[in-house]
């Protein structure tokens, strides 16, 4: 509800940087009756936001389709700028932690030839009992890092996997590291059809293999060269993958092509330039309406 009085104070321009619409992320929760309730309130927030805004920002083609939808929102008004990542916060030098050492000697001990990580919350969208399934079926050929939250740090996991919760984005670096592989989302969430997950940035920025479900919003940032893609989301889909990835060279052509398509359309250089282009755009297209 900030939208409309930031407008009415400064008199200027208005950049909304949404994402997605408050709406969407309330419905990819699923409806439970409080939900419902409230339903009605959120859509009557992102209606005055979006009205109030002169430009709003969203993730990708696809959710800029679902708000024009949902909400009839002008197609003038919307503009895709991917959500990128802070760079700067996993680029600062720095000693390894005891965290990391700890780790890295659980690692060891566990002596896999590949190490996979999960980083999110455990959800439908996530997928989390495929990759649960997957890694009971991998007991003996994989170790799993699962950053997870505090809620979920004491479910039960096989004996392969690691658990940890409260990451620094430091630590964070060095267990993306430490990983041969990252999963994404292995689900068929309907969400998945217009959002792109923010690990897939990660693994980008990484340079690391990137797995999961193949989805019409995951092919605006990635394709079949640059992600492992699961034409079924299911646990015997991800084992399979694993199995394929134990190669090297194919890990490596992933993490390169990933890493390079990251550099060339989602880089925080390359969304910074972005954001100036529509900002100044803006301006002019105000400036003439002036007149």
């Amino acid at each position: 509800m900030l939208t409309p009085v930031v407008k009415l104070l400064t008199r200027k321009p208005l950049i909304l940087d949404a994402g997605w619409a408050l709406t969407d992320g309330l419905i990819s929760r699923g409806l439970t009756p409080f939900r419902i309730f409230t339903l009605p309130l959120t859509i009557l927030i992102d209606f005055i936001a979006f009205l109030f805004a002169d430009i709003v920002l969203l993730e990708s083609q696809a959710q800029a389709r679902r708000v024009r939808r949902m909400l009839g929102v002008p197609k003038s008004k919307i503009k895709v700028l991917f959500t990128g990542l802070n760079e700067t916060s996993f680029s600062l030098k720095s000693v390894q932690s005891a965290l990391i050492t700890d780790l890295k000697n659980r690692i060891e001990k566990l002596n896999f030839p590949i190490t996979i990580l999960f980083r999110g919350k455990i959800n439908r969208e996530a997928g989390f009992e495929n990759i649960l399934s997957a890694a009971h079926q991998l007991q003996d050929q994989a170790a799993f890092i699962f950053v997870v939250g505090n809620k979920d740090i004491d479910k039960k996991f096989p004996i392969n996997c690691i658990t940890l919760s409260e990451i620094s984005d430091d630590d964070m670096k060095h267990i993306y590291l430490l990983a041969d592989i990252a999963l994404g989302q292995i689900s068929s969430h309907p969400r998945l059809k217009y959002t792109i997950p923010h690990k897939a940035y990660e693994a980008g920025f990484f340079a690391i293999t990137y797995v999961t479900s193949d989805s019409e919003g995951i092919r605006e940032f990635l394709n079949s060269d640059s992600a492992f893609l699961l034409k079924e989301p299911f646990p015997e889909s991800l084992v399979e993958a694993v199995s394929d990835l134990r190669n090297l060279e194919l890990r490596t052509k992933y993490a390169k092509n990933i890493h390079q398509k990251y550099m060339e359309v989602a880089s925080q250089s390359i969304l910074n330039e972005r954001f100036e282009e529509i900002t100044a755009q803006l301006v002019i297209t105000k400036a003439r309406r002036s007149r």
